[in-house]
């Protein structure tokens, strides 16, 4: 009862504000516009009487001022005394020379005459109750002199608060009036809906459904009494319903008690033979799952032994070279055919032997250290300042056993004062990888090649650009060339780890991108980009 009487106060409050309102505002702009137009005609009064009295004593200064009577002028003027309203009057005449002349003044012992340029005031100005008029005293169209007159009009402020007071007054009686008919007319209004809210109630507590709330009329609560009958009706049949599907379920309930018992048992057996067939299943899956770890092992250590030939292979021509070279040396040294230059030549290739041999037993270290460090940080000894065009030239020169038996062509553009801190154990196996890759899949059945280096600095980072004009990829095997195990050589050599190896190596320890770009017949490019000075595990 309480929340009806609280929504019945606040609609009855919002019509009777609503009401109160509009004729507020209504009053207010009617008394407002009143209140200006009756002071303005007021106003526009008293100055068409300024005007009049001035006119007159205009006629009558013009012969004073036509012979320079000044004496009969202040006498005029002195008869202001019957106008309170004028608190100070100037007559001026204007010589020969077009200057005003001072004539006569009312009051005539007032000295407080300081003020503008009485010509200013040939237009009338209103200044609140005071009142400024300059007006021109003409004789035959020419102006002979000028009348100022200074009026303060004490009636124009007693009238406006006059017709104020009796706008406030009327205000105050019309909202008067204005409430009592919102009183009146808001009961007649809110009955229809207060029945309703009745109605409601009794229904929402007793759950009485087949109570019907009074639609006659015309109105729209009348519609929203019919409309709210329409919807008991639907609820009173959905009520019914719902009742009789209950008592057929009880019904039903009955019955299944029995059923659901043998459903049970049955579900019972059911479930045992599933989880027996699921610890089949579970045994099964753990011996795929080992299987499989155990041929992802084995394909991970070909690729590792396929990867690691490389810099062995060349490590052992290296050293077998230098093996026929000791031979040929001893052989010439028993026979004592030993010279001076052959001394020298054997001491130049045991040097270049022993660099080789060196450069790529270390790369075969880290090419090792490279597949153990997959999945981990990089260690900080990895990380260390290099001189990268010398770096560069250093690896190809390990790289010259395999390249210089086929004529392919390595162009290495990098300026001279490149120096930079970044994992050059990762750097090599990169490079190495590509260079090989080109080697053994670009370049095949193509006698000569040519393979493209470029190494810049651009906004603190680095952009290694790999490129070669081999046979290039198609677009299926371009967008697999990264992933682990993945060749189109399989069978023939291809391990498929290669280029999954150089994708970790630049994105785990280089900490930079790579990107791929080929087509068939135009060659494979390799544009990859890392920070300088900034690899994983590094501040």
């Amino acid at each position: 009862m309480k929340q009806k009487k609280t929504i019945l106060s606040s609609f009855k409050a919002k019509i009777i504000g609503l009401m109160i309102g509009v004729t507020f505002v209504s009053l207010l702009v009617a008394s407002v516009s009143l209140t200006v137009v009756q002071v303005k005609n007021f106003r526009n009064s008293l100055e068409l009487s300024v005007l009049s009295n001035m006119e007159i004593l205009s006629f009558n200064l013009i012969p004073m001022l036509v012979f320079d009577d000044n004496d009969s002028a202040q006498r005029l003027l002195a008869s202001l005394k019957t106008r309170p309203q004028v608190k100070e009057a100037e007559v001026y005449r204007v010589d020969e020379l077009g200057e005003m002349v001072f004539v006569a003044r009312y009051p005539e012992d007032d000295a407080n005459h300081d003020h503008k340029d009485i010509r200013e005031y040939t237009t009338s100005d209103f200044v609140g109750e005071r009142h400024y008029f300059t007006y021109p005293i003409t004789l035959d169209g020419d102006v002979v002199g000028y009348l100022y007159v200074y009026s303060v009009f004490d009636e124009l402020g007693n009238f406006q608060l006059e017709i104020i007071g009796t706008v406030i007054v009327v205000m105050i009686a019309c909202l008067l009036l204005a409430l009592v008919m919102a009183l009146k007319y808001q009961a007649i209004l809110l009955r229809p809906l207060r029945l309703l809210v009745e109605v409601t109630e009794e229904i929402s507590v007793n759950k009485d459904y087949s109570l019907r709330a009074d639609s006659t009329g015309n109105d729209e609560l009348s519609h929203l009494a019919l409309g709210f009958n329409t919807m008991l009706d639907e609820i009173e049949t959905h009520d019914y319903q719902q009742r009789q599907a209950k008592s057929d379920i009880n019904k039903l309930n009955l019955g299944l008690e029995d059923t659901v018992k043998k459903r049970t048992i049955e579900l019972e057996l059911a479930n045992q033979s599933l989880l027996a067939t699921l610890r089949k299943l579970s045994q099964s899956q753990n011996k795929l799952v080992e299987q499989e770890k155990m041929a992802s092992l084995g394909g991970l250590v070909a690729g590792i032994a396929h990867e690691i030939n490389t810099p062995v292979g060349i490590g052992v021509t290296a050293v077998s070279h230098m093996g026929q070279l000791v031979t040929q040396l001893e052989s010439e040294h028993r026979e004592k055919t030993l010279r001076p230059k052959d001394l020298d030549r054997f001491l130049t290739n045991a040097k270049e032997c022993v660099d080789i041999t060196f450069n790529n037993l270390g790369r075969a270290a880290d090419l090792v250290k490279s597949f153990k460090q997959v999945a981990v940080d990089q260690s900080s000894d990895s990380v260390r300042m290099i001189e990268v065009k010398e770096y560069l030239h250093e690896i190809l020169m390990s790289l010259r056993p395999q390249l210089k038996k086929t004529k392919h062509k390595v162009n290495v553009r990098c300026a001279s004062d490149l120096t930079i801190r970044c994992h050059a154990g990762a750097l090599s196996q990169v490079l190495t990888n590509f260079v090989m890759n080109s080697v053994i899949h670009g370049f095949e059945n193509i006698e000569q090649g040519t393979i493209d280096i470029s190494v810049e600095r651009r906004d603190k980072r680095i952009l290694f650009t790999y490129s070669d004009d081999g046979v290039g990829m198609d677009a299926d095997a371009l967008l697999r060339i990264f992933e682990p195990f993945y060749t189109t050589r399989r069978g023939v050599g291809g391990s498929g780890l290669g280029a999954h190896v150089v994708y970790n190596l630049v994105t785990q320890a280089l900490n930079g991108n790579i990107v791929a770009i080929s087509k068939p017949g135009e060659g494979l490019r390799f544009d990859i980009d890392f920070p300088e000075g900034k690899v994983q595990g590094q501040a």
